[in-house]
């Protein structure tokens, strides 16, 4: 999904640096725009900076200020949420020496775009974030840049601030699907399997299944699974996101983990998984009886099934072939005319 990023200046100095910016932002993939407020630009926009800044707030990834840090901070006051929502915000001076991230420097990748920013620009990039200052691995950053959901935002600063204090921590992932490429920094180890079951839990799992034994581990949540349904017609949404969750639950599977669902082509306008797809952000993918036939594996068969569709199984062969060579982590569930199953998706991580 391409980004999105917003720039915003008050000057005609800063109008020079703005375009740049945008220029920069467009060659670094976003989709970006560039907004004029100041007496003398015949494209100004009229309406206030607060309203301005609150509508681009929630639509951008990253919004770019030329201009006064105070202005900055002010303009996105009433609009700061979470680390988990708010975009990357940076202001940058109308001379073009100074680029600062203000919001958002990990999660958001305001800092990461602070130093491509610069680079452009000739800037200098002025972070504060301690673990950058001090070269420390940051759980929120190696989540951002390998896409994995945080579970618990306190969990992971409690992590960020032991590695600033001089400890060690141990990152177990799970390499059933997961892939490691490069090397753990200093005060990361990887955890084993294999510890025997008096040795203490790791401080971080990277997977898509939870531990009921690891009370105290933070989770790194690889977006890797692919949901397969089969329902009646017209079955309600409710109904099917019930079921959904009862299998997810079972399995020990985080529903932040789920990034697509997939189905039979005979179910591609089923009024029901579509809007739950739009609920959670899922991609739908529906796929003919003949391709659904052709996935390799071995699946729960119904002879019902196959006779009103042209298939044994939908909700098995179509997770599979959603999940583009992955493997069956739930098995075929049914319950009030819904059955689910779920596959796990090819996933990595690299340590930079």
């Amino acid at each position: 999904m391409t980004k999105k990023g917003a720039v915003i200046c008050f000057t005609e100095n800063g109008s020079r640096i703005a375009r740049k910016v945008k220029e920069c932002l467009c060659q670094y993939g976003y989709a970006a725009t560039l907004a004029r407020k100041y007496t003398g630009a015949s494209d100004s926009i009229q309406e206030s900076l607060s309203d301005w800044t609150g509508r681009e707030f929630v639509k951008q990834d990253a919004l770019i200020f030329i201009g006064a840090a105070g202005i900055a901070v002010r303009a996105i006051a009433p609009y700061v949420k979470t680390k988990t929502e708010d975009p990357a915000v940076l202001v940058i001076d109308e001379q073009g020496i100074y680029c600062i991230p203000i919001l958002s420097g990990h999660l958001g990748g305001a800092n990461e775009l602070a130093e491509i920013i610069s680079d452009k620009l000739l800037a200098i990039p002025v972070i504060t974030t301690a673990t950058d200052l001090n070269g420390k691995w940051a759980a929120d950053v190696f989540a951002a840049k390998n896409s994995l959901k945080i579970q618990d935002m306190k969990k992971a600063k409690a992590i960020s601030a032991r590695l600033l204090s001089g400890e060690s921590i141990s990152v177990y992932i799970d390499r059933s699907c997961g892939e490691i490429q490069g090397k753990p920094p200093e005060g990361v180890q990887l955890w084993s399997e294999e510890r025997d079951e008096g040795k203490p839990e790791p401080d971080v799992a990277v997977g898509v299944f939870k531990n009921p034994a690891w009370k105290e581990t933070l989770y790194l949540i690889p977006r890797a699974v692919v949901l397969g349904i089969g329902c009646r017609k017209g079955k309600e949404g409710e109904k099917i996101e019930r079921q959904i969750q009862r299998v997810l639950e079972n399995g020990g599977i985080f529903l932040e983990s789920v990034c697509k669902v997939s189905s039979i082509d005979l179910k591609k306008d089923e009024t029901g998984i579509i809007e739950l797809c739009k609920k959670y952000g899922w991609e739908f993918e529906t796929f003919s009886a003949e391709v659904l036939g052709s996935a390799e594996g071995e699946f729960l068969s119904s002879g019902f099934v196959k006779k009103i569709t042209g298939v044994d199984n939908i909700c098995e062969r179509s997770a599979v072939c959603a999940s583009e060579g992955g493997h069956i982590i739930a098995a075929k569930q049914a319950e009030d005319g819904v059955t689910i199953a779920a596959a796990e998706r090819r996933w990595g991580v690299r340590f930079e």
